[in-house]
């Protein structure tokens, strides 16, 4: 169960549709022999968009949280992880990591498999990164976006642990409406990782 995550328990749950992008600005142009040329830059962020509804019958945790941390300060998400990667992946030893800045590999320690498409994240860092190739046995990962960190021998979560810092998105409103004192809806929620 994925949702906004506080004192070690989700306290919203995403409900379909979920949406999660990676935003990474590419600049695009186009010479006059019609030859396209192509530049991204390093920063990268992932976004989620969401409807949420809150895990227990009273939904107060929830709206003070959103109150309280309003537009400036992040809230934890429970990162979704792909339906694909919760099957394929086999725990074993836990994966310690070690790689360098701006590198789009890092070499893994464990006997877990992890799959291709797999959310993870590093102990000495926030940064959420996903695996493009797949783990089996010990060796190289590829990564994506690019290492913001160096990793010397961090531990690295990997399953359904990877908790996402994010900022409410200032374009969503968020509010509830209720019926009878019962909460009918919250919305759409657009979370953006915080960086």
């Amino acid at each position: 169960m994925y949702g906004v995550y506080e004192n070690g328990q989700v306290i919203g749950v995403f409900t379909a549709p979920l949406t999660v992008k990676s935003n990474q600005p590419v600049f695009v142009s186009d010479s006059l022999s019609l030859k396209r040329s192509r530049q991204k830059r390093t920063g990268q962020r992932w976004e989620i968009t969401t409807g949420i509804r809150p895990e227990n019958q009273d939904a107060n945790d929830l709206f003070a949280l959103f109150v309280e941390k309003g537009y400036t300060n992040p809230i934890d998400i429970l990162m979704p992880q792909n339906t694909g990667s919760r099957h394929k992946r086999v725990r074993g030893t836990p994966p310690v990591a070690t790689g360098s800045l701006d590198g789009d590999t890092i070499v893994v320690s464990t006997t877990s498999k992890i799959p291709r498409g797999t959310y993870i994240r590093f102990g000495n860092h926030s940064k959420i990164y996903l695996t493009l190739s797949e783990k089996s046995a010990a060796g190289v990962v590829k990564i994506y976006p690019t290492l913001q960190q160096a990793v010397v021998n961090q531990s690295m979560k990997w399953e359904d642990d990877v908790i996402m810092p994010a900022y409410i998105d200032l374009d969503t409103t968020v509010g509830m409406s209720y019926s009878d004192g019962i909460l009918m809806d919250l919305g759409t929620v657009k979370f953006v990782e915080a960086l």
